[in-house]
């Protein structure tokens, strides 16, 4: 027996008033000697006992009631064995804990999920304080996510259909000690789906109580037309739904949302444009907010397996980026440059101020960084004339670089070269096609679907026949007609080159571009009248003459890239070698088309980590390293044997999954991971990769009490702020009597005022007949 106010039970003393009464009454008396005493006395002998009787159902109705009222105003709570205590059901317990990543909200010295830890441990002390028979089982989150139990997590068997005694809720309390939230974001819908499995398969003869212990965040609980089934069918099997909120008051969060490194491959010594991404969270505007950058490379430039789990360097700190003004709700970009000193695998760390979520204050990038960006450059005049000005723009001069190593041929290089040949080069740019034979259109081919760039510029020394044979090839988007001279302009018309909004042509932006009206256009290839009617969606225009005929196209041929320009790279053609806008362009273009080894962007926390690489030239294990303390790759993790990808020349190798032995998730931590391969010829290889948390887990917007009912009017549930649970659990393990004790005293209050009719004298009336 409980009470909801312990301190009202001493009102139970007033019992013992209506006794109290009656004895005071009693000592009132006097004896009174009168001549119809002994009639009287004859009369009392014989009601005696009747009349006693009814005083004392009166007294004790009295006491009763005042009994009832004070219980109610205490608010009187039996346990369930007390108010069932002629059943011998097993009540069985089931507590839903989330463990999410936004359960790693501070809440001044705790998290919330160490809050949704001590609020379970008080909610199974209380139960194992009483005397009936009863069972707990504890479900995460995030054990849906580990599959079959007995192999895969054992603590998961541990937890459920927990008996009562001493010994396993010992064993249970340090099961519980020992979690920790995890990194990723669950989908609510699931879990409590298979919470409703879970209760469906208790015992047929067991009651069952469900707890949820979450934060109760609007971005899953404010879908409720996804929830509504799976609680249903848990109120179908549970006779009691408890929610218990362990967030407060929503607080102001920002998070690192994205970063990207460059637009296509880093070069070492050549400035890299670097974006960082932030968004706000909060109900109010942040403003002068700091990213901190730090930047990591290989020790003494090195990749030696000997150096895995400690192989990255502190390098240097690059100065701060500062967002001004990040309003409620939005999402601001603002960017930097960087240097990599060397080349190799670097690893770029961005970290927020402190605020209630760490986790999304910091995030890495990782990049291969290149020496140099080697490209081919195939000039279709044996003197290389039109080569020499992609030549001066990628090498300048001695005192300055693009970070691009150009190789210049004839096509005599492509008649002799195989697949493995150009694959080492990003883009090749080719001059003045001539017509090519069989072998060297299958080669370009294979080299374009592998995820080469080809920039084709077709000039005055193209072959027409040639031509057909690549648009045959689909090395060119379309068929072509023979060469045709643009009209000349008139004064102050329109300029003779339309660019589109691409990125290679972003120096013409501006309505009144210098560069554009100094731009001449002389001759091009023609496209075929029908291009616009039968033009495949992928083929896209970059750019066209005035009088509207496309000059410069775009394919996609496999992963690789091709553009064409339907004009000389040389002056015969037009001006363009000429034009101040040129080298940028010629710059974006190599970038735009190239097979850049673009920085991979970061997945979310627990995605599989894949390493691809040629069988014939890698032996098989890989070692894989994960993030410690410091969310670098410090930690061993397992070594994966490669297996053969059917139907190619390439192996793979996978971490993923959870580990055995404690049940955590191999790729369950944000920060870098390391893959160590080794090749046949003996030499090391590392390969890098960033797992970033689910950003939609930073919204610590909840939902109130009044919220919850709102949008679940008809579940029925009991809600609970976890800090009030320990005067709310008492409230819950059993029966609530309020209801039961208002009616009580009100029945007990009509018999005081019946049987005190019946106790008292009543003189008949004049003219009544007596009883």
């Amino acid at each position: 027996m409980l009470f909801v106010y312990p301190a009202l039970a001493w009102a139970f003393a007033l019992v013992s008033l209506p006794v109290l009464i009656h004895l005071i009454n009693m000592m009132r008396h006097r004896r009174v000697k009168w001549a119809a005493m002994d009639f009287l006395m004859q009369s009392h002998r014989r009601m005696k006992h009747w009349v006693m009787l009814r005083q004392l159902l009166l007294l004790l109705t009295r006491m009763a009631a005042i009994a009832l009222i004070v219980a109610m105003l205490a608010g009187l709570i039996t346990t369930q064995s007390l108010s069932s205590v002629l059943s011998d059901q097993v009540t069985h317990h089931l507590i839903l804990v989330d463990d999410t990543f936004s359960m790693q909200e501070r809440l001044g010295g705790d998290t919330a999920f160490q809050s949704a830890v001590q609020t379970t441990n008080r909610i199974i002390e209380n139960l194992a304080n009483q005397d009936r028979p009863q069972r707990i089982s504890v479900m995460l989150y995030s054990d849906i996510l580990r599959g079959d139990a007995g192999t895969k997590a054992p603590n998961l068997e541990a937890r459920m259909r927990v008996d009562m005694d001493s010994t396993s809720i010992a064993k249970l309390q340090e099961l519980l000690a020992n979690l920790t939230p995890t990194e990723q974001s669950i989908a609510l819908p699931e879990v409590l789906q298979r919470t409703s499995e879970v209760v469906d398969q208790f015992e047929q003869s067991e009651a069952a109580t469900v707890y949820v212990v979450s934060d109760f965040r609007e971005k899953d609980w404010g879908s409720e037309a996804t929830l509504l089934d799976p609680i249903s069918r848990i109120e179908e099997r549970a006779t009691e739904l408890n929610w218990i909120n362990c967030a407060r008051l929503p607080q102001d969060n920002l998070a690192i949302t994205d970063v990207t490194i460059g637009n296509g491959t880093v070069v070492a010594g050549i400035p890299t444009i670097v974006k960082v991404s932030i968004r706000n969270f909060g109900q109010q505007s942040a403003v002068d907010v700091p990213v901190n950058i730090e930047m990591f490379g290989p020790k003494d430039g090195k990749t030696d397996i000997s150096q895995a789990g400690n192989s990255l360097e502190r390098l240097y700190d690059q100065l701060p980026i500062t967002f001004d003004d990040i309003p409620p709700g939005d999402q601001v970009t603002r960017q930097t440059q960087v240097i990599f000193p060397t080349d190799g695998s670097h690893v770029l760390a961005f970290r927020l101020p402190e605020d209630p979520l760490p986790l999304d204050n910091q995030r890495f990038a990782s990049t291969d960084v290149q020496a140099n960006i080697p490209v081919l450059i195939v000039d279709g005049d044996p003197k290389l004339t039109s080569a020499f000005y992609l030549q001066s723009v990628f090498n300048p001069g001695p005192n300055v670089s693009t970070g691009v190593s150009p190789t210049t041929a004839s096509n005599s290089f492509l008649t002799t070269a195989e697949a493995k040949d150009l694959e080492k080069f990003e883009t090749i740019f080719i001059i003045d096609p001539p017509q090519f034979d069989e072998r060297v259109i299958k080669t370009l081919k294979q080299y374009a679907e592998a995820g080469g760039g080809i920039v084709w510029y077709c000039g005055p020394g193209s072959s027409e026949i040639g031509l057909a044979e690549l648009a045959a090839a689909n090395l060119l988007p379309t068929s072509l007609e023979a060469a045709d001279e643009l009209p000349q302009n008139i004064p102050d018309g329109p300029s003779d080159f339309a660019p589109g909004d691409n990125p290679i042509f972003r120096v013409f932006a501006g309505e009144k571009n210098p560069f554009l009206r100094r731009l001449v256009v002389n001759n091009y290839f023609p496209v075929v009248p029908d291009f616009e009617l039968s033009k495949p969606d992928e083929v896209q225009v970059l750019g066209s003459l005035r009088n509207g005929a496309p000059l410069v196209l775009e394919h996609p041929v496999g992963q690789g890239k091709v553009v064409t320009f339907l004009t000389s790279l040389g002056p015969q053609w037009n001006s363009w070698a000429t034009n101040p806008s040129f080298i940028v362009m010629v710059l974006e273009l190599r970038n735009y088309a190239g097979k850049g080894k673009f920085a991979a962007a970061a997945k979310p926390v627990g995605s599989p980590i894949s390493v691809t690489a040629p069988s014939s030239d890698y032996r098989e294990s890989v070692q894989f390293y994960t993030p410690g303390s410091t969310r670098l790759p410090t930690d061993r993790s397992e070594s994966v044997t490669m297996q053969a990808i059917p139907g190619t020349l390439n192996s793979e190798a996978t971490l993923a999954g959870i580990d055995s032995v404690t049940g955590r998730f191999i790729t369950g931590s944000a920060g870098v991971y390391e893959a160590w391969m080794t090749k046949v010829d003996g030499s090391n290889e590392v390969r890098r990769y960033s797992l970033a948390p689910e950003i939609a887990e930073s919204d610590l917007l909840g939902l109130t009490e009044t919220d919850l009912r709102q949008l679940y009017p008809s579940v029925m549930f009991n809600y609970f702020a976890a800090d009030a649970w320990q005067y709310d659990n008492a409230a819950n393990q059993g029966t609530n009597w309020q209801s039961i004790l208002l009616m009580l005293v009100i029945g007990a209050l009509l018999l005081e005022q019946v049987l005190a009719f019946y106790a008292s004298y009543h003189p008949v009336a004049p003219g009544a007949t007596a009883a």
